[in-house]
């Protein structure tokens, strides 16, 4: 309409005059006359002008559609804090989450590796978004989210190393390796094992000590004494005989929850990682 001219409209466009004309009067065939000649001009009818209205509004949403749609994909950006277990680092899923976490390059991420209570706690004082912790639902002010189960092993460098755990007074004979987190691990194997009221001098006097569950787990391979350990930590070890298990029937295990605080709005990119967690298909078991 800012032409004025059929051949000045083709020069804006870029397509030949007879192109303009052919597409002027296919539409003129649906919504009537739209043009009439004033000398060397075309002046636009009524049909024309509220066409023209319909069409720059019609432009007007694809444009506000285009932006919005932008704007949904731009990815989000900031750090991202969370914390797991040691343990949760010998999961078969661990790589899956990394891959996920890498679809969102414009985010930095601080991952805690802390026991089960120190996330907990660092959850209640806001010092992480959201933390993977095991076991049963911890805390009323936290929200959890079933994310996968560990399953947990009593294991030793020789079978010799068990000999007295079923026996009456046989926890307090047994040499115990334990590092920081081992208690749940330790309690939930116990009660499954009918263990229940035996075991709780050695809660607090275990025979070895490791500051960290990889260490815990060279020090049995070396001959310290029985570990109960997440089975996949050791999965390898298993297999290869270098480590042996006490009884592998039905063992015990405790469910993996992501966990964030309730109530709180957390950050798009908060969301967004713990959406993509989400998607991750894991077993039942682990």
């Amino acid at each position: 309409m800012q032409d004025k001219t059929f051949s000045g409209a083709a020069r804006s466009l870029k397509i030949t005059q007879p192109t303009v004309s052919q597409q002027i009067a296919k539409l003129e065939a649906v919504v009537g006359k739209l043009f009439q000649r004033v000398g060397h001009n075309l002046v636009p009818s009524a049909v024309a002008k509220e066409f023209y209205a319909l069409v720059n509004q019609t432009l007007e949403r694809v444009d506000e559609f285009e932006q919005a749609i932008h704007q949904a994909q731009i990815l989000p950006q900031g750090l991202v804090s969370y914390a797991m277990p040691e343990s949760c680092q010998w999961t078969p899923h661990y790589k899956s989450i990394m891959r996920q976490l890498s679809k969102l390059p414009e985010v930095r991420f601080n991952i805690s590796i802390l026991p089960n209570p120190e996330i907990v706690r660092a959850l209640h004082e806001g010092k992480i978004d959201f933390g993977f912790v095991v076991g049963e639902k911890l805390s009323p002010e936290l929200r959890f989210q079933k994310f996968s189960h560990e399953v947990y092993s009593a294991v030793a460098e020789d079978q010799k190393l068990f000999e007295n755990i079923a026996k009456p007074t046989g926890f307090e004979k047994t040499r115990w390796v334990t590092f920081p987190g081992w208690e749940l691990f330790f309690n939930t194997w116990a009660r499954h094992h009918d263990f229940t009221g035996r075991f709780e001098s050695q809660l607090h006097h275990p025979t070895v000590h490791v500051g960290t569950l990889a260490g815990a787990i060279h020090a049995i391979q070396e001959g310290a004494g029985v570990g109960i350990i997440p089975t996949h930590c050791v999965a390898a070890e298993l297999k290869k005989g270098s480590l042996v298990e006490w009884g592998k029937k039905e063992r015990a295990f405790n469910p993996i929850y992501l966990a964030k605080r309730v109530g709180e709005k957390l950050p798009k990119r908060v969301e967004t990682t713990i959406e993509l967690l989400s998607q991750i298909k894991l077993g039942e078991k682990t």
